[in-house]
């Protein structure tokens, strides 16, 4: 009981509510009594309060608006773990209630197979019976042949050994008839319980959301309260939640796909610009070589022209010089007295 009115006194009050002034600070969304399922959805023991599936009191007695608005818009959201295992629980509740409604609509239709079924079992078994209590006649009637027969003969003790087998045996087919009788009316027991069974059950069906038995042709307020009832809103909001939060979780898995398509055809460029770069580095170092080559040959040339000229020049100094020579020499005979 202490128990009980703390944790109610928490939810109402919130877990600081004997904090005195001044005391205790600010609580975020990662305090160990916020409840994580109140942060991604809504909390499960609060859903099932007070109906028959109740969960009991939340552990984390935190439910807070403004601490789930500030989780959401977080940088953290989506990054603590918190909404795989409140999608965990969230499955594994659809799961057992769909059991429930399996097993509840299996229960409708064995309940009618189970009184066709006993209505066959007793028309077998009266049959057997009615074969032994025929089979038994035939033999007493053989046995009061063959007592008449030995009476006739003289034979009174083997006559009276066949009537008293006879007699054994009347009662036996006595006692059949009285089984006969018994399982007669246990068969008409069964078909009037039938009839009412299937009379009801053909009203009965199955909520499809909690399991739940519901008639058929129900007044429209009890169709209405059901529909109302926390158990059954329990149950509704379990279902949309899983398709909210798998919807959402096809969209980004969907929307990483586009990003990883981005990222691929960026790669793509990159590299395709970097193929370009590394032609035009190549080309370019190609262009230099072959300017440098140019030029080294342009002065290779250049220096075998200038070789040339100075050949051609020595080779022209060498004739003035021989020239010159001869000149000087005939000159000097000319001017040799006679």
């Amino acid at each position: 009981m202490t128990d009980y009115m703390a944790q109610m006194l928490n939810e109402l009050m919130g877990p600081q509510r004997n904090s005195l002034p001044g005391e205790g600070g600010a609580i975020d969304f990662d305090h160990p009594d916020v409840c994580r399922d109140f942060l991604v959805g809504f909390c499960l023991a609060e859903a099932f309060r007070n109906t028959k599936n109740d969960l009991g009191f939340c552990p984390y007695p935190i439910h807070d608006e403004a601490l789930k608005k500030r989780y959401q818009e977080s940088h953290r959201f989506g990054r603590l773990g918190y909404e795989e295992k409140y999608l965990e629980r969230l499955n594994r509740m659809h799961n057992e209630v769909r059991r429930k409604i399996e097993k509840n609509e299996a229960r409708l239709v064995h309940t009618r197979a189970d009184t066709h079924v006993s209505c066959e079992v007793y028309d077998k078994k009266k049959a057997e019976l009615i074969e032994k209590r025929e089979m038994i006649g035939r033999r007493i009637e053989g046995l009061m042949e063959e007592a008449e027969i030995e009476g006739q003969q003289g034979n009174v003790a083997a006559a009276q050994t066949a009537v008293q087998k006879a007699d054994e045996l009347t009662k036996e087919r006595e006692d059949l008839k009285k089984q006969e009788e018994e399982l007669e009316l246990e068969r008409q027991r069964a078909i009037t319980m039938e009839d009412q069974l299937t009379a009801g059950n053909k009203q009965m069906q199955v909520c499809q959301v909690c399991g739940c038995f519901m008639l058929t042709n129900d007044a429209q307020s009890r169709i209405d309260d059901h529909l109302s009832g926390k158990l059954h809103i329990a149950y509704t909001r379990i279902k949309e939640q899983i398709d909210l939060m798998m919807k959402a979780k096809e969209e980004k898995r969907v929307q990483l796909e586009k990003e990883r398509g981005r990222d691929k055809d960026d790669r793509k460029r990159e590299d395709r610009d970097k193929d370009r770069e590394k032609d035009r580095d190549r080309k370019e170092r190609e262009g230099r070589r072959d300017r440098s080559r140019d030029r080294r040959s342009s002065r290779r040339s250049r220096s075998r022209d200038r070789d040339g000229r100075d050949r051609r020049d020595e080779r022209r100094s060498d004739r003035d010089r021989r020239d010159r020579s001869r000149s000087r020499d005939r000159k000097g005979r000319w001017a040799t007295p006679r």
